[in-house]
């Protein structure tokens, strides 16, 4: 503990005296729990070149704070875990701002978000350089457990607070999301993934900042292609077609579905509407009408929703979704998240009652970016797709 205190006391000169006895409190909460493994990669994260602004972003406000436990740490590649510039990336993801118990998250199968302090490219690269979210439901008719979706299988061992904040303390590091394309690997929803590939749009999309994709189960998929006919080969076709299931500039998780309606343009320059009933939330383009079966599958740049068929609809109107791009971007940009709740539908992934008791547990295992993956990357490019 002593190594711990007397390296943060180095970096004090650096730091605001009052940001430096805070630094040193928590430092000492952390040793004091347990917590060695964090408190070193803290020490390490705040001798680094953002770590000032990470600290001051921390002790401003109210916040919640993962903790991963020294074994989730031990499991980190050492390489990465020396890393300090990865470290404060992966670390801001586990900083959520507001306090969050399991009464404050949205009852399943409704969803709470939580918006992180991640907004380090190319682990984020969301609207308005918003940060990272993670997506929570709670356990229905309980008050004591909550879930994180799409992370890694976590729980949460004991939860204590310090000054501002409520930490919550975790048996695994989370790992900020992946791309497009790795999310699609995984819900083994490749065909829209191919098909935009084909079309030449996967990369700019994949490179916008802040994007929401409606992406039919791959069995819709086939069978519209197939009721296309010729028609499939026509590439103009199919890119207003898959345009029609792309919002640009804004990451729509399913607590503003609820909220706003319609008032979205897609990338095709064609409105969305949504309708929610006792059986869940519709989503609508021109003559096409889907349902929405697993809601807020998060990715580096924005957000996934997996829907029942293909909105066939190929409209298009170029002026209209450039101008809804730029707008819908400057809107989303000075939004505050929405927490919830949202309706989703209980065929949409979310958490049955866990098999152990905990405060907390995560489920539904995403691809993530890897350690070995992200140490190679460099910064992702921006820009708006228009089909």
């Amino acid at each position: 503990m002593r190594a711990f205190v007397l390296l943060a006391a180095i970096a004090a000169p650096t730091l605001a005296q009052q940001s430096s006895s805070y630094l040193l409190g928590l430092l000492s909460t952390l040793n004091g729990q347990n917590l060695t493994g964090l408190a070193s990669a803290a020490t390490a994260v705040i001798n680094g070149t953002n770590g000032a602004a990470i600290l001051n972003q921390l002790s401003q406000g109210e916040k919640t704070v993962f903790a991963p436990d020294n074994n989730a740490f031990a499991r980190l590649p050492q390489d990465s875990a020396r890393n300090a510039s990865l470290l404060a990336a992966v670390l801001s993801y586990h900083i959520v701002d507001g306090h969050y118990t399991p009464s404050d998250i949205a009852e399943a199968f409704n969803h709470s978000i939580l918006r992180t302090a991640l907004t380090n490219q190319p682990f984020a690269n969301l609207e308005g350089n918003k940060g990272q979210v993670l997506v929570a439901e709670r356990i229905p008719g309980d008050n004591n457990e909550f879930v994180l979706l799409n992370t890694v299988n976590a729980e949460v061992s004991r939860t204590m607070r310090f000054q501002n904040l409520i930490i919550h303390m975790l048996n695994e590091v989370l790992l900020p999301p992946g791309s497009i394309t790795q999310a699609a690997q995984w819900l083994n929803l490749t065909e829209m993934t191919s098909a935009l590939q084909s079309v030449g749009a996967l990369a700019p999309l994949e490179a916008t900042r802040g994007v929401t994709v409606f992406v039919p189960r791959g069995a819709a998929f086939t069978a519209a292609l197939a009721q296309l006919g010729t028609q499939a080969q026509n590439t103009t076709l199919v890119s207003a077609v898959l345009a029609n299931h792309i919002i640009n500039g804004t990451s729509l998780y399913s607590p503003a579905i609820a909220l706003h309606p319609s008032n979205f343009l897609s990338a095709g320059g064609q409105p969305f509407s949504f309708m929610t009933n006792s059986s869940g939330t519709y989503v609508t383009s021109g003559p096409a009408t889907a349902r929405i079966i697993r809601s807020d599958v998060t990715v580096t740049n924005g957000v996934i929703h997996v829907i029942s068929d293909v909105l066939v609809n190929s409209a298009s109107n170029p002026a209209a979704a450039a101008s809804a791009a730029v707008s819908q971007s400057s809107v989303a940009a000075t939004a505050t998240t929405t927490p919830g709740p949202a309706q989703t539908n209980p065929g949409s992934g979310s958490a049955q009652r866990p098999a152990r008791n905990a405060s907390i547990r995560t489920t539904d295992v995403l691809p993530t970016i890897s350690w070995v993956l992200v140490i190679g990357m460099g910064t992702l490019l921006g820009g708006v797709l228009v089909l």
